[in-house]
């Protein structure tokens, strides 16, 4: 499948005929891994409007010359040389804590704390190359689940550093190629890297995948030197493996990280989900999809990226395949005046609908910023699958008790017979699980 190009004219007729705002992308329309009340907005519109939004994946200088290079907007967002820094704060707090590129805010006009913004997705396409080709970035880190499991041979999976193993580290990127096949769209491997010791244009040095947007300056043959000529150098060569098993990956593009920002903080890292959503990573959340967010602060101040060509439940290693995406996205309004359903009063967290199904979300701790609100980094030392269910089952049936007018007893045995529940995500601090509720259950 190398070399086949991804021809997409759909994309641009369904993006250029209809009308709607467009956030492009580029430095001034992001901000880097964070969700904040104090960010001013890049754009601003009313109840209904349509809106179409290109969003960048944080890991695109994995392979710059593949998913940046010839790409004034994404250029814009990754230039670091030794005399520029394109996005300078990256993380809450300016020091790396939090990765995701992060389109808007978007300022709904009227939305008020205690309103309902929902955001219906209608389409996603990916983002092309200066060749007409769309790449996307695997990086097995040491956040992901694996990294607490022995590795095959039996041996601890090691981070640098991190893992206080200087000199040794089993981070892995699979770099993969998006192409097209009877009609539909599929990933596959395009080649494998052993993540290296990189110094960064300020000339600080770092052994495992540790800051957002990290370039990686390759050695092969074939790899421009627009990386090191920014500035960015590594210790010892890369080791490659040029030749990997060509699995077919079905693409199923979604938005991991969108939401609201919170209340409770002026800036949030992005990495840990919480009530007003942000980084779900739900494989739900794609074209036909409505995310309905509760509103804190005025406005809501909608944002949006983290986009994936796909992921299964967990995203176990890591990431999903982190690709740069554009969407159209519709954006409603609800004022608590007009709550028509009985679920919209007590909504607390990031509620998903499609057609024929709720997607209910819940984490390790419901909302961890409440809880850890005088240091909410600690929810990273309490990653915890157990908590995460139960508190999606207590969400779950609160949700259909209140929605369906169920007794408790009612709400349990539904639940054992027609809910599914699933591991979210096993890798983002405060760990999730979701319900699906079918609507169907519920039609007579």
């Amino acid at each position: 499948v190398g070399g086949l190009f991804l021809v997409l004219p759909a994309m641009t007729v369904a993006f250029s005929t209809l009308p709607h705002r467009r956030l492009e992308l580029n430095s001034d329309n992001v901000h880097w891994g964070y969700f904040s009340k104090l960010e001013q907005p890049r754009l601003t519109v009313s109840s209904g409007a349509t809106v179409v939004v290109e969003m960048a994946s944080h890991h695109a200088c994995d392979d710059y010359d593949k998913m940046i290079k010839g790409d004034e907007g994404m250029e814009s967002v990754f230039e670091w040389t030794t005399s520029v820094k394109g996005v300078s704060r990256r993380g809450a707090t300016g020091s790396g804590d939090g990765v995701h590129v992060l389109t808007g805010p978007i300022y709904v006009e009227d939305a008020q704390p205690g309103d309902i913004i929902s955001v219906e997705i209608l389409d996603l396409q990916p983002r092309l190359n200066a060749e007409g080709k769309t790449y996307g970035s695997n990086a097995a880190a040491w956040w992901g689940y694996q990294a607490r499991a022995p590795k095959a041979d039996g041996s601890a999976f090691t981070a640098g550093t991190f893992t206080n193993t200087p000199g040794q580290n089993d981070e892995t990127v699979t770099i993969y190629e998006i192409y097209s096949e009877g009609g539909e769209l599929y990933a596959t491997l395009a080649y494998q890297f052993s993540w290296p010791t990189v110094t960064d244009p300020d000339g600080v040095e770092r052994d495992y995948i540790q800051y957002p947007g990290t370039c990686v300056p390759h050695d092969l043959e074939g790899f421009s030197s627009t990386v090191s000529d920014m500035g960015w150098t590594k210790v010892s060569p890369i080791s490659y493996v040029l030749d990997p098993f060509k699995a077919k990956i079905p693409v199923n593009m979604h938005v991991g990280c969108m939401g609201l920002a919170p209340a409770s903080h002026d800036s949030v890292d992005s990495i840990p989900p919480m009530p007003t959503g942000g980084n779900l990573d739900d494989k739900r959340i794609g074209v036909g999809t409505t995310m309905h967010y509760k509103v804190e602060v005025a406005g809501g101040l909608l944002s949006m990226g983290d986009a994936h060509m796909a992921q299964g439940d967990s995203e176990m290693d890591g990431t999903g395949i982190e690709t740069s995406i554009t969407g159209k996205f519709k954006i409603t309004l609800t004022k608590a005046s007009q709550f028509s359903q009985p679920w919209m009063q007590p909504l607390d967290f990031p509620l998903g609908e499609t057609a024929d199904t709720w997607i209910i979300h819940s984490f390790t701790k419901r909302d961890y910023l409440e809880t850890f609100k005088e240091n909410p980094a600690q929810i990273f030392d309490v990653s915890n699958i157990d908590e995460a269910m139960m508190n999606t089952y207590l969400t779950t049936r609160s949700f259909m008790m209140t929605t369906y007018n169920v007794s408790e007893a009612e709400a349990n045995t539904i639940i054992t017979q027609g809910v599914d529940f699933g591991m979210t995500q096993l890798v983002d601090g405060n760990w999730g699980v979701h319900g699906l509720i079918p609507k169907a259950v519920f039609d007579i």
